[in-house]
């Protein structure tokens, strides 16, 4: 009988070590992902060679500027959040970095997104 509730009290102790409880903080990241669209803007070098096929994808800056909104509402828990604005033609390419802007109550923060594939998925950091 003391051996089953040295294993229970030893197994409870691991659980609340692990930090099990249901006040848990959301993860740190989360990932999303968007349909990338292919590259329209024509070239702008100079060339009698055709180019070749080799068009690159880019986000959709629109659909990412509304994923990062949900994200930023939803599953981090930030109130008063406003216009969300992603820069435009980012490539979608494995470890690429950079910055949507929001506003948050009044003020101005940035939310780091990082490219995790050639797929179209990509991680959105808290603000910073």
């Amino acid at each position: 009988m003391r051996a089953v509730r040295v294993l229970l009290l030893c197994g409870l102790g691991m659980l609340g070590a692990a930090g099990c409880d249901s006040g848990t903080p959301p993860p740190a990241v989360h990932t999303v992902t968007v349909t990338p669209s292919s590259s329209a803007q024509p070239s702008t070098a100079l060339s009698s060679v055709p180019s070749s096929s080799s068009a690159t994808r880019v986000f959709d800056s629109r659909a990412m500027a509304s994923a990062v909104t949900r994200l930023l509402t939803t599953d981090y828990k930030l109130a008063h959040v406003g216009a969300v604005s992603c820069p435009d033609r980012q490539p979608v390419a494995d470890g690429s970095r950079f910055q949507c802007t929001v506003d948050i109550a009044g003020t101005t923060k940035h939310v780091p997104i990082t490219v995790t594939g050639a797929d179209g998925n990509y991680r959105v950091d808290p603000p910073q």
